[in-house]
């Protein structure tokens, strides 16, 4: 049987940054993304430049950094946000323009404030934009099951006309289920027809339904699957790379499908989300968990499984060491621009309210303040917070061990909120309370950095620049 090869478009970078509290900075995309170029996805959605001048930044660091795969950018189905888009991908030689426009009846209405015929006309204008620039070209439309069918037709027909290489079926709100999304696929399908776009599927996991969605979109006839590692993203987030990529293994010789993905480049790559982010999988998570692909000992329950499959679920398969854990990825390591910790001290009982002292550098200056706190590690962080002049909001405290054993060292990831934005710090060492002032403290220091870098104090969420 000939196989359809899927191609694989991550936005972990863009619709993946959506997850509260994850906080990924340029250096942290750019890492982020040299993972995924290993993990081996044919797109790297690196962001949405017309939102700040902050991700424009960050999308053309990646284009600039990043080869083999195709880099994507989003852009709103407006002339006024394709130039600057395209501008952000110039360092790329495989520019990929990735156009969306919200198209339920409520949206163009309400939202878009356009109507029908002018939708179309701006889809087509835009698409033209970016073929004459020599980008690849996607259109997406969001909410396309809450559209009027005809209408959506319409749109897969100007894309044909246009010559968009994709026509991407977004399930904006994850309320369709794998039928639904199989019919809406073939359907688009039909009307592209053999030289008109591949058709591609973008599904939310609202219901739980995300990657069983998007593999039956991609039996029913698409040749695109959008995903994110780990399944991240806004509410309840997207699907998941690693399930696809595991399900396209599984069942890719009967559906007729193959892919790219380097399954042992998962288990990395995961690990490096986790550790940018400080949000931690889900145990039971699918092959990313810790608890996932190890069965209980003496089990007797993959044993009537084909041996495909049973190597499949091997941790080795996902490229997991066979204790879980590890270190903390080289790419994390990183010095200080601003503070650096010269010394602390933390005193703590039940007899008194715990105090902490700290001594921190500023180029030549030695900064020294104490405080009380609600425990040792608060009293350090109120003690860092007078001794550097910030007074941040703490978003979210992570702690997690990389190994087993007593002497496991614990890695923190602080994220606090000044001024309107957010900032990471995180750092590993047997000592929790070392670990934690020690991270904030690196939290306290990129905001010291980039206030003297200057630029925008807030990010606008991209989608809500529509007039």
């Amino acid at each position: 049987m000939t196989r359809r090869r899927i191609e694989i478009l991550d936005t972990t970078l863009r619709d993946g940054g959506k997850l509260p509290y994850a906080v990924l900075t340029l250096k942290d995309r750019v890492a982020l993304a040299r993972r995924l170029v290993r993990v081996g996805v044919d797109v790297i959605e690196a962001g949405y430049p017309i939102s700040s001048p902050e991700e424009a930044e960050c999308v053309a660091a990646v284009a600039s950094e990043i080869e083999g795969p195709y880099v994507a950018a989003l852009a709103r189905c407006a002339a006024r946000d394709v130039e600057p888009t395209l501008r952000a991908l110039e360092a790329t030689d495989r520019p990929y323009l990735h156009l969306f426009m919200p198209v339920s009846a409520h949206a163009l209405a309400g939202v878009v404030k356009r109507s029908a015929s002018e939708a179309l006309e701006d889809i087509q204008a835009c698409i033209r934009i970016g073929r004459e620039a020599g980008a690849r070209v996607a259109f997406s439309p969001s909410e396309a099951p809450q559209a009027d069918r005809k209408f959506l037709g319409e749109a897969v027909a100007a894309c044909r006309e246009a010559g968009a290489d994709v026509f991407d079926i977004a399930d904006t709100n994850g309320t369709l289920f794998p039928a639904g999304v199989a019919e809406l696929a073939a359907w688009a399908r039909g009307i592209a027809g053999p030289e008109g776009p591949a058709i591609g599927v973008h599904c939310h996991n609202d219901l739980g339904l995300a990657a069983a969605n998007t593999l039956a979109g991609l039996q029913a006839g698409a040749d695109h699957a959008e995903v994110t590692l780990g399944g991240v993203g806004e509410r309840a987030g997207n699907a998941a790379l690693e399930q696809l990529a595991a399900q396209l293994e599984a069942f890719g010789p009967e559906l007729g499908l193959e892919h790219g993905i380097q399954l042992d480049e998962l288990w990395g790559a995961a690990r490096l989300l986790e550790a940018l982010t400080g949000v931690r999988e889900h145990p039971n998570a699918p092959l990313i968990g810790e608890s996932a692909l190890a069965p209980a000992p003496g089990s007797h329950a993959r044993r009537a499984l084909d041996p495909r499959l049973r190597a499949l679920l091997e941790p080795r398969t996902v490229g997991r060491p066979p204790r879980g854990g590890g270190e903390i990825p080289p790419e994390l390591v990183e010095e200080p621009a601003v503070f650096r910790l010269e010394s602390f001290s933390v005193q703590t009982g039940s007899g008194a309210p715990p105090s902490g002292v700290v001594a921190i550098r500023r180029g030549e200056a030695r900064l020294v303040q104490s405080s009380h706190g609600a425990g040792p590690v608060d009293a350090l962080f109120r003690a860092v917070d007078r001794a550097t002049g910030f007074s941040p909001r703490l978003a979210l405290y992570s702690l997690h061990t990389l190994a087993t054993g007593p002497d496991a060292p614990a890695e923190v990831t602080v994220t606090i909120e000044h001024r309107g934005r957010r900032y990471h710090g995180r750092h590993a060492s047997p000592d929790v309370i070392e670990a934690s002032l020690r991270a904030y403290l690196a939290a306290c220091d990129a905001a010291a950095a980039a206030a003297s870098r200057g630029g925008p104090d807030t990010y606008v969420q991209g989608e809500y620049l529509w007039e």
